[in-house]
């Protein structure tokens, strides 16, 4: 597995599984609407030239949000692999911390982030309420059928 920039061989493919995971090529988070292609972007890539996953991110005012990621085959190893790219282009960028958001019914995801390195650090509850009004694709139920209500912010500070 190598881990690259997104380039245009791999872009109609990447964008295509980023719409089939979030419903379309825009995430909403905190407030705002994100689309995905004005974002830089790492993939995972197989020795066959498989797109393995993607994790696309924004660098500003010295922070680093991570806005999507996926792997296609999960607890293969393709998600740290990703965010450990992030993280190095974070530290390259001199960033003071890496920031990640997800919703209050994605346990896997808050797991997944907190076993590497990731802390809790801000709700905002009922932000989906919000984020439909931006994105009206949101279900009203997520994983495990529980409401999808409040957004969890979880940050990494010791880059």
């Amino acid at each position: 597995m190598n881990i690259v920039a997104l380039s245009s061989v791999y872009t109609e493919e990447t964008e295509r599984l980023a719409a089939g995971t979030w419903g379309s090529i825009h995430v909403a988070a905190h407030h705002e609407l994100f689309d995905l292609r004005n974002l830089p972007c790492y993939i995972a890539v197989s020795d066959k030239r498989e797109i393995l996953g993607y994790c696309y991110y924004r660098i500003f005012a010295n922070e680093c949000e991570i806005m999507a990621i996926e792997a296609v085959t999960p607890n293969t190893g393709v998600g740290s692999a990703l965010i450990d790219a992030v993280v190095a282009k974070a530290k390259s960028e001199k960033c003071k911390r890496i920031y990640v958001n997800t919703s209050n019914d994605n346990t896997h995801a808050l797991h997944f982030y907190q076993r590497r390195g990731f802390a809790m650090c801000t709700v905002r509850w009922n932000e989906f309420d919000y984020l439909r009004t931006l994105k009206p694709t949101i279900p009203q139920t997520g994983n495990d059928n529980i409401s999808l209500l409040h957004e969890i912010e979880l940050e990494m500070i010791e880059l």
